[in-house]
């Protein structure tokens, strides 16, 4: 596979290529320019999502959330993630929960 057909596949589908959206911020090969736009991608995405959970349950977790705070890192000095989001899960999410599962256990 071509490196440009690469980048470009990385652009458009950055859900098929990026775990979380910080990973997009954090990517160096990418331009800022490309981070903004691959994250642009991610939002319209999350917020289709979200569109289409009012009416269904289940199915995979809506990432809006990261992807707005991602594009906020994106804007900060040194393009850096926020350490209070980058560490932390958003409120309510499966990965929240299981994080305070894990505290609960080591706390007597």
């Amino acid at each position: 596979m071509d490196s440009k057909e690469t980048r470009e596949d990385r652009l458009e589908k950055p859900h098929a290529h990026f775990d979380r959206p910080q990973d997009i911020v954090a990517d160096p090969a990418l331009s800022k320019e490309e981070k903004a736009q691959a994250l642009e991608k991610r939002e319209q995405d999350a917020r289709q999502l979200t569109t289409a959970a009012q009416d269904m349950t289940g199915g995979e977790e809506n990432k809006l959330q990261e992807v707005l705070d991602a594009k906020k890192a994106l804007e900060e000095p040194g393009g850096a993630p926020n350490p209070a989001t980058a560490d932390n899960p958003p409120p309510g999410s499966d990965a929240e929960v299981a994080a305070e599962a894990e505290i609960e256990k080591l706390d007597p």
